[in-house]
């Protein structure tokens, strides 16, 4: 049972996760930290005061101190720079990376028997660093990034035809950006192809959409970066771990020798329960998905991990 959840980082993504989850769980305790003076307690007076209006009983506490995080039931790594324009994922590792460290070195020490959700970009490598750091086993530390990519997936493909993402049978996987795998030839709607629905010409388009998508919001933010749709999108894969739902999600994974990669994680459909990320389905790929597969390891290596 999920008694208590801890977010590292206070900013927006964190904020709205924790008040997401106040809508959504029965919580005993809910803990923010954010290393910067007050944001952390402010947004936790904040979250309080609608106790009143969504009768929850969850003690909540905003803190600088990691200590507070003992015992957490799943700890939720968000802390970190944002990505700005003209940024890469990749150029974010260095400051990011240094917070991963720390944070995985805390979780280990007060949180043993965490599941850790990773939010903070570049999201793959900062799970597989989580996952070396904190030593726990693989089902425990999941990235949130290919559950977003897939929901803005099916919101592109909503756009193009008016199905509701209900009856979509579509998901994104590999690495969280713009190298995300997006093969149209697997997604279907209540069974049938997408040419069913849609144009080829908007059909063809469709990969590049959601690759860019992240990059497409960030420019018109331009200081900040996406927080609702990431903060709901780990909302729902803390959901299906505490309801141990046996859900099948695209989640970041460190794999051990699942498409054919070893010691990386990336994106892939996981049955998601009271365990994590219980088990890794593995899908027959095309030509063209192995060759894009091979840039994961590339990217590592970019990253010097």
């Amino acid at each position: 049972m999920v008694k208590k959840v801890s977010i590292i980082g206070a900013g927006a993504v964190g904020s709205t996760l924790a008040y997401n989850l106040l809508n959504r769980l029965k919580l005993q305790e809910l803990v923010l930290i954010d290393i910067y003076p007050g944001l952390a307690c402010g947004i936790a007076l904040d979250l309080e005061d609608t106790r009143g209006i969504l009768n929850f009983s969850t003690n909540i506490i905003g803190s600088e101190n990691y200590s507070d995080i003992k015992g957490s039931d799943i700890v939720v790594l968000t802390a970190g720079v944002a990505r700005k324009q003209g940024m890469s994922r990749a150029d974010l590792f260095k400051t990011n990376s240094k917070v991963a460290v720390e944070a995985s070195r805390q979780i280990k020490k007060l949180a043993a028997s965490a599941i850790v959700i990773t939010v903070t970009n570049p999201l793959d490598v900062i799970t597989c660093i989580v996952n070396r750091q904190t030593k726990f086993d693989r089902k425990r530390v999941i990235g949130m990034g290919a559950l977003l990519d897939t929901s803005r997936l099916l919101n592109i493909i909503y756009k193009s035809c008016r199905i509701l993402p209900s009856s979509v049978d579509a998901f994104v996987y590999g690495l969280h950006n713009k190298d995300m795998i997006v093969s149209t030839a697997k997604m279907s709607i209540k069974g049938q192809k997408l040419d069913k629905f849609m144009s080829k010409q908007s059909i063809s388009q469709v990969p590049q959409k959601v690759q860019l998508r992240g990059a497409e919001i960030v420019k018109n933010l331009k200081t900040r970066s996406a927080s609702f749709a990431p903060a709901l999108s780990c909302s729902v894969l803390i959901e299906a771990i505490a309801f141990d739902k046996s859900e099948i999600m695209p989640v970041s994974v460190l794999l051990s020798g699942e498409y054919g990669l070893k010691g990386v994680c990336m994106g892939v459909p996981c049955v998601i329960n009271a365990k994590g990320a219980d088990s890794i389905i593995e899908m027959p790929l095309s030509a063209g998905e192995k060759k894009a597969i091979i840039k994961v390891n590339k990217f590592f290596q970019e990253c010097m991990i």
